[in-house]
């Protein structure tokens, strides 16, 4: 009989909004998210290898102007990966789906920023994102957390 234990990986979301400035016209960025923590309930890996964040869907709100011709892109980076103590799970373990385009999906990363959308011109979009972290027997015990940056830039 296998041991039943918990993982509950919560991340905290931050938001940071690098705009441009350009001598004829401000750039502006606004960036809204409908939370500031997900978080991943405990489930039996047999039953649910995957497990969808207990806040989905997270609603994402970009909007660029002054940027008429200029490219925008939003992206996340993760603060490294998922900790309790001393265990570590890998981060790339949490995806997303994204919906409408220019949202797309991904898997979190601490090294490189993912794209979470993009775009050229003004912008006035909002997208739904939904977090699952990949389960697993192989975790060890405990309460795991990480910072995820999301950044709106409009060079």
């Amino acid at each position: 009989m296998k041991e039943r234990f918990a993982i509950l990986a919560s991340l905290l979301l931050l938001l940071a909004l690098a705009p441009a400035l350009k001598v004829e016209a401000a750039v502006r960025v606004e960036l809204d998210l409908s939370c500031e923590t997900i978080n991943f309930p405990s489930a039996d890996p047999d039953d649910y290898p995957s497990v969808a964040a207990a806040e989905n869907p997270i609603s994402v709100r970009v909007r660029v102007t002054g940027n008429p011709w200029g490219n925008w892109r939003l992206t996340v980076l993760a603060g490294g990966d998922l900790v309790s103590g001393s265990n570590t799970i890998p981060i790339s373990n949490v995806t997303w789906t994204a919906q409408p385009l220019p949202f797309v999906d991904g898997r979190l990363d601490k090294a490189t920023p993912q794209v979470v959308a993009s775009g050229t011109g003004n912008a006035n979009s909002t997208g739904s994102l939904r977090f699952f972290f990949k389960n697993s027997w192989n975790y060890a015990t405990g309460n795991y957390s990480q910072v995820i940056v999301f950044t709106l830039t409009a060079p």
